[in-house]
């Protein structure tokens, strides 16, 4: 049957079949698509996020190595690193005050006492261990004028007269673990990143006088386990 123009009503019904299905077929590429893009976005930000822990991982453990001596400063016990890990120094000032120490103090944060011991170097050459009893800020102490340092008084034992300078540090341990890079402090292990770390196979090994190995195993996407190596030396 045709119409007033001769257009057959049977061409117009094809159309709307045929448009019809190619908007199924262009939906359902959409999907694909964003489907496609979904993953690739997923293993692209699981990828950024291991490469930026791994190398805040690297980046830490060769300032804390770094800092220090293998066997005196830091060793490895088993799948765990120890040390002593150095938080900053003092330096004496010109004049002391009637109690304590008076020195000039910078580091990656402030002494605490809870936590911190202090090594000090004293006119003689050597270099003895104290306890931080107590601090208190000072600002009437004549102190080299050392850029970012600030002046203190620091209560230590036992007290070292003839002390030129200190470096003060806490006790602490790293290692694999739960998924995490974890630090401790006292006895709580707290995590320096965020979980999916392949503990049993991410570990810190003595490599040698003065050095360490560090292998970090991830769990990535479909079943991918990225690893990575490297060799971190202390003071030799």
């Amino acid at each position: 049957m045709r119409g007033p123009l001769g257009r057959s009503r049977g061409f117009a019904l094809t159309e709307v079949i045929v448009a019809g299905t190619l908007l199924l077929l262009v939906v359902q590429a959409a999907g694909w698509v964003a489907a496609v893009q979904s993953v690739v976005a997923t293993r692209v930000v699981a990828g950024a996020r291991m490469l930026d822990e791994t190398r805040l991982i690297r980046q830490l453990l060769s300032v804390e190595i770094g800092h220090g001596e293998g066997g005196g400063d830091w060793g490895v016990d088993g799948r765990e690193l120890h040390l002593r890990a150095f938080r900053g120094v003092g330096f004496a000032c010109r004049t002391q005050p009637a109690n304590g120490w008076g020195v000039a103090v910078a580091g990656y944060r402030l002494a605490d006492s809870d936590k911190d011991s202090v090594l000090v170097f004293s006119g003689d050459g050597s270099w003895r261990s104290s306890a931080l009893e107590r601090r208190s800020r000072a600002s009437t102490l004549d102190c080299q004028e050392f850029g970012g340092f600030s002046p203190e008084i620091w209560f230590i034992d036992p007290p070292r007269p003839r002390a030129v300078a200190a470096l003060y540090f806490e006790n602490g341990a790293y290692r694999f673990s739960d998924g995490a890079f974890r630090y401790r402090i006292g006895n709580r292990w707290q995590p320096l990143t965020g979980t999916g770390i392949a503990a049993d196979s991410s570990v810190v090994v003595g490599a040698g006088a003065g050095g360490v190995e560090v292998r970090v195993t991830w769990e990535g996407p479909d079943n991918v386990r990225p690893s990575t190596r490297w060799k971190v030396w202390g003071r030799r």
